[in-house]
């Protein structure tokens, strides 16, 4: 019996044994529909170096989409977990006359070159199923692309609410933000200067390749490339979590969101059509104006000795994660969406 092909963007890893990081996603899904995996195996060496670089600059994974093209005959199904490498596959499929579905969990549709390679070759339409993690993103499908609004899913991302789950400590003295991609640090940086108020950044990411303006100054500490048990703590020892983003239409800043959540931390977040799937405003976390630094600070200050309104946000922001917005949920969606092409 043929099984699905998951395609990921990445090199594959195995799950860490003792909870040193959170579960990876390709491997629930892999489980859950029986399926085998392909991940990106690229060297940054030699010719490759050169091929790398071109798909960096195109951000399209071109190599591993013939890979998964001429293992896809053997599959009822691919899953492609990027549009980076969806897009060429599914190019190179029609080229070929290769009709085996193609899902796709996609995460920025409407960026430019992408675009353009929509509306010059209609390739939105070879998709089988189009998973968006915002309404944004499907509202783009469907309005601009025109694809089927019965082809396009709207799925919360996902958290691993195991790993990242409350601990029973006494918030810390400092606020955290973490991540890089669409990142507003100076309006956060303005924000909190003259407060008196600590700040941490944790200005990395496995997945951006956003590159963000922020420096040790002052009350400010910046760290990246710590551990996921680092950044647990980090996250566990934090009194308040802020998330400064610019006004982008995809779910930039999803990630630090729902980790900060599931640690039932209270969190101030900028909002935009992305991130607004995620947050019901002063019951779960705490809306602000992207760019808007004294409305950041305003709020910052009105919560930081507020114990209450701080309780019932993070008490809030885990029953969210609970109920809608985890891996496990996230992965039974995926599946459900495979197995109806299958």
């Amino acid at each position: 019996m043929r099984k699905p092909l998951i395609v990921v963007s990445s090199r594959i890893a195995e799950q860490a044994a003792g909870a040193q990081r959170p579960r990876l996603d390709y491997l629930e899904i892999a489980k859950a529909l029986d399926g085998s995996l392909l991940g990106y195996n690229l060297s940054d060496r030699g010719w490759y170096a050169r091929v790398r670089q071109l798909e960096r600059r195109l951000k399209l994974d071109i190599v591993e989409a013939t890979t998964a093209l001429r293992r896809s005959s053997d599959h009822n199904a691919v899953v492609t977990l990027s549009e980076k490498s969806a897009i060429p596959l599914v190019a190179l499929a029609r080229l070929t006359g290769n009709n085996t579905p193609q899902i796709v969990v996609a995460h920025k549709l409407s960026s430019g070159l992408k675009t353009h390679l929509f509306r010059l070759f209609g390739l939105q339409h070879a998709f089988a199923h189009i998973i968006c993690v915002c309404r944004a993103q499907v509202d783009f499908a469907v309005q601009q692309l025109g694809v089927p609004s019965s082809n396009v899913h709207f799925v919360h991302d996902k958290v691993d609410h195991r790993f990242f789950s409350p601990v029973d400590n006494a918030a810390g003295d400092y606020i955290l933000s973490v991540g890089q991609e669409q990142r507003d640090y100076e309006t956060l940086r303005q924000g909190v200067a003259g407060t008196g108020l600590k700040l941490v950044v944790v200005a990395s990411s496995p997945w951006s390749t956003s590159r963000v303006q922020v420096s040790d100054a002052g009350n400010i500490e910046v760290l990246s490339g710590i551990p996921f048990t680092r950044l647990r703590d980090l996250y566990a020892g934090a009194r308040l979590v802020v998330v400064p983003l610019y006004n982008v239409d995809y779910a930039a800043g999803v990630n630090s969101l729902l980790e900060a959540m599931a640690m039932a931390k209270p969190v101030i977040v900028s909002r935009t059509r992305g991130i607004s799937d995620y947050v019901v405003d002063g019951e779960t976390a705490q809306y602000t104006p992207p760019g808007d630094v004294t409305a950041l600070r305003d709020g910052i200050l009105s919560l930081w000795h507020d114990a209450a309104a701080l309780q019932r946000l993070g008490d809030n922001a885990r029953r969210a994660v609970e109920e809608q917005m985890n891996l496990d949920i996230y992965v039974s969606r995926i599946a459900e969406i495979v197995r109806a092409v299958t």
